[in-house]
């Protein structure tokens, strides 16, 4: 039976600023289930930063030993201190469980709960997130009074400000991706290949795995301008010092620009998949 649900369609992320209320109840509700594994999200958080630091200590022996790189000791250590925070900040890991709701059948039950499924993937992510952080930033700040003598650290308040909301607005851009991802499965069946290879993509070209700025010369032009660079990369960049103030404009711009482009792309196609569901008992 194809069913239309107005609800999922003002709601989720689209309708966010109508619903902080219940996202923020929904939130404290997360945060209060998950802190059961407290222990758990400190373990998985000193695997998160033990990546990073390997590569830092890499690159710094490299340097070290008279390896030419485009970039100095600090850059390189200020990158790999931060891409750790960076990189959990910026997360979503909802794609696979929203196509797998939607095949399932599930968007139907949302239709009697005060807020949309999309809103309740919101508030899981901003729970998940303040739970990971806050196992995760004490790590990163014994790593950066190690480090501290070898670290780009902004003296004023402006490049902070700029660094907060251009993670905001890679978080933005990295959850409405995992939208339009999700989106599919309301005419594919299994969209796990697509979810896996945006991870492998996005590992490389959001600057996860190496920094963007020792990418090859002839591959700037792409690098520069794709949109996976926005949810890692940028960010740690502003911190990082190497940006002019032009670049920084510039850089927000394409950021802000991309969140819009697949804002609208991601409404469009869940709008088309909500017109065409259709679910057991609907």
């Amino acid at each position: 039976m194809t069913v239309s649900m107005p609800r999922l369609r003002r709601g989720g992320s689209w309708g966010l600023t109508r619903n902080l209320r219940v996202v923020r109840r929904m939130t404290a509700a997360d945060i209060a289930q998950q802190s059961v594994y407290r222990g758990a999200w400190i373990i998985f958080m000193l695997a998160n930063i033990c990546m990073p630091i390997i590569s830092l200590l890499i690159w710094r022996t490299a340097l070290a030993s008279g390896a030419r790189l485009p970039v100095d000791e600090r850059y390189i250590t200020t990158y790999f201190v931060l891409l750790g925070v960076v990189t959990m900040a910026t997360s979503s890991w909802m794609a696979g469980f929203l196509a797998q709701d939607i095949r399932m059948g599930k968007l139907s039950s949302w239709m009697i709960r005060p807020a949309s499924l999309l809103t309740g993937f919101v508030a899981n992510n901003l729970s998940e997130k303040f739970l990971k952080l806050f196992a995760l930033v004490p790590m990163i700040g014994i790593v950066w009074w190690i480090f501290r003598d070898s670290m780009n650290i902004p003296a004023g308040p402006g490049r902070w400000a700029l660094f907060a909301i251009s993670i905001l607005l890679g978080a933005m851009l990295v959850f409405i991706i995992d939208i339009l991802i999700a989106s599919l499965a309301f005419w594919m069946d299994d969209v796990s290949a697509l979810v896996q290879a945006r991870v492998i993509i996005a590992s490389v070209l959001s600057g996860a795995v190496v920094p963007l700025a020792l990418m090859p010369e002839w591959s700037r032009g792409f690098v520069d301008h794709q949109p996976f660079r926005y949810t890692v990369s940028f960010p740690v960049e502003i911190v990082a010092g190497q940006l002019t103030g032009r670049e920084l404009l510039a850089g927000l711009g394409f950021q802000l620009g991309y969140v819009v482009v697949f804002a609208a792309i991601a409404r469009l196609v869940w709008s088309a998949g909500i017109r065409a569901y259709s679910a057991v008992g609907a």
